[in-house]
């Protein structure tokens, strides 16, 4: 991987680990993964392989695409995000996920509607 790639990957790491509040040490203790190739991983440093990407955005709840794809848009990445809430899911909990989810979005709906004609 190019330098500017992994430097780039290095930055969407360690965003996504602050996103989720982890510390490095508490994204290792989680991932499985050593707090020096995290750390070296940040600082664009080395090229991780597919398995400890994989083990990293595991605990980080994004996509591979997401840590390894410099261009994925805000949009894109949450819609990811949804995705892998709903595949995380316990099977006999999908049902009431997907339910909820779009309950939530009619009423986030019409509550925008509410604020517009102010």
């Amino acid at each position: 991987m190019p330098v500017d790639e992994l430097t780039a990957l290095g930055q969407k790491m360690r965003q996504a680990r602050k996103n989720a509040g982890l510390t490095q040490q508490e994204l290792s203790d989680q991932s499985h993964v050593s707090v020096k190739q995290i750390a070296n991983i940040e600082k664009g440093k080395m090229n991780p392989s597919y398995l400890i990407l994989r083990a990293l955005a595991k605990v980080l709840h994004i996509s591979l695409d997401t840590l390894i794809n410099p261009d994925i848009s805000l949009d894109d990445e949450r819609a990811t995000q949804m995705k892998l809430l709903y595949s995380n899911c316990p099977s006999e909990m999908k049902e009431s996920l997907l339910h909820h989810t779009q309950e939530t979005a009619k009423e986030l709906t019409e509550l925008s509607r509410k604020l517009e004609s102010f």
